[in-house]
């Protein structure tokens, strides 16, 4: 009996001693790694229509205000770079297959250039010209 009290007594003093005040809360542990990323929404709604474009309808761009014109030279003749009826030449260049531009072009007209080939060059200059619409206001 005695040695039940013994028990007992050992027991209620470990219990105490576990319900005893609480001591201050510890430093907070390092964050963890992100997890995953979840699955896509679904889309949202479409938007509403924009206003009209600048100078055009809805969507329609105006055409491009200049155009690059190439004509290289074509069994060995010099064939001229031209221009569309409604442009005008802004801009013309000789330019050789090594990609120097070494001679001036010869202008036909506000429309078109051409490019010959100096003495004892043995390749034919191809003509590059920039060509802008007229204005037709």
């Amino acid at each position: 009996m005695r040695l039940l009290f013994i028990v007992a007594g050992t027991l209620a003093l470990a219990v105490a001693g576990c319900s005893g005040p609480k001591g201050d809360k510890g430093d907070a542990g390092a964050k963890g790694d992100p997890g995953p990323g979840g699955p896509a929404g679904p889309p949202g709604p479409q938007g509403p229509q924009g206003p009209a474009g600048k100078n055009g309808e809805n969507g329609v761009s105006p055409p491009q205000q200049f155009r690059v014109v190439r004509a290289s030279p074509e069994n060995g003749l010099s064939r001229p770079a031209m221009c569309s009826v409604d442009e005008v030449l802004v801009s013309a260049t000789c330019l050789s297959r090594t990609g120097s531009v070494e001679q001036t072009p010869k202008t036909i007209s506000d429309s078109g250039a051409a490019c010959d080939p100096r003495p004892n060059q043995s390749d034919m200059p191809d003509t590059v010209i920039l060509c802008a619409r007229r204005d037709t206001r």
